[in-house]
């Protein structure tokens, strides 16, 4: 009680002011028709700022939520995707097949594009089921790279913008198949070798991923044909390839899950050593 009374000693005078103009205020808001109607006209306004500001809010702190569910649909879409290139082929469909690919939604946090040897780092590790050797793609129509090294909740992925990297890869429609590399030169363009000369192409040509690897299924597009010659002495075409995916501006990335890899590569690993 001697508290409250020291408080009113000292900031009476200011209390009974904001008080007593509290009061004036209502009674010139309530026996003044036009004074009422700027008031509930400020207040519809003031209300209104602070409404939006905290719409703002929630949807500000929604977004990473809103974000991972937009790459978990895309993966969906693109799982959708390579099981309907899989029918198109006339495989038998079954689960053991449809099911066989599945996609770890990842964030680029870090990257190269203008070294020799191009890497990228993925915010998704061992935790999250991603393993070396698995393919890394942009979407449907882009490859990024294939998973070297994990950590628990990181990993770091060879750029297909590196020479150490060889993609096997067919052309659209076509029987035979080659290997993609870079040459180092053009963030925008690769080489595809080893297509035998007798094979039909043209410039335009779709250039697609072979699936003859547990790394990237069949019919992910890779590029087109931009142009091509056989050197001299060769019995292979070399091929400049285009690219769909602009590398340079990427920010996510999906981890291409094979359930069968670790069978396959123990099976034919078993073969090569008999």
């Amino acid at each position: 009680m001697y508290n409250v009374i020291q408080l009113l000693i000292k900031y009476g005078a200011h209390i009974l002011f904001v008080v007593l103009e509290f009061i004036c205020f209502t009674l010139i808001i309530n026996n003044n028709d036009a004074q009422k109607d700027i008031f509930i006209n400020s207040s519809s306004i003031l209300t209104g700022k602070i409404e939006e500001q905290r719409s703002n809010l929630i949807e500000y702190n929604n977004l990473k939520n809103l974000n991972d569910s937009l790459l978990r649909e895309n993966a969906t879409l693109i799982e959708n995707l390579i099981t309907i290139d899989y029918s198109n082929d006339n495989i038998p469909p079954g689960d053991s097949i449809l099911s066989q690919y599945s996609l770890i939604p990842s964030k680029i946090i870090n990257s190269t594009i203008n070294l020799r040897n191009n890497y990228y780092t993925l915010n998704t590790g061992s935790r999250q089921g991603v393993k070396p050797d698995m393919g890394v793609v942009s979407s449907h129509t882009g490859l990024i790279g294939i998973v070297r090294n994990v950590s628990e909740n990181f990993a770091h992925v060879i750029s297909i913008l590196n020479r150490q990297t060889k993609i096997s890869c067919a052309i659209k429609n076509r029987v035979g198949h080659g290997t993609l590399v870079w040459d180092d030169m053009d963030p925008l363009r690769m080489t595809l070798g080893s297509i035998p000369k007798h094979e039909k192409i043209a410039i335009g040509d779709t250039i697609i991923t072979s699936g003859y690897s547990t790394i990237f299924p069949r019919g992910i597009l890779v590029g087109t044909i931009e142009s091509y010659t056989v050197p001299p002495g060769s019995n292979s075409f070399a091929i400049t390839v285009k690219l769909f995916n602009d590398l340079t501006s990427i920010k996510y990335g999906y981890v291409i899950q094979n359930r069968y890899a670790e069978e396959q590569s123990k099976l034919e690993k078993e073969v090569i050593s008999e």
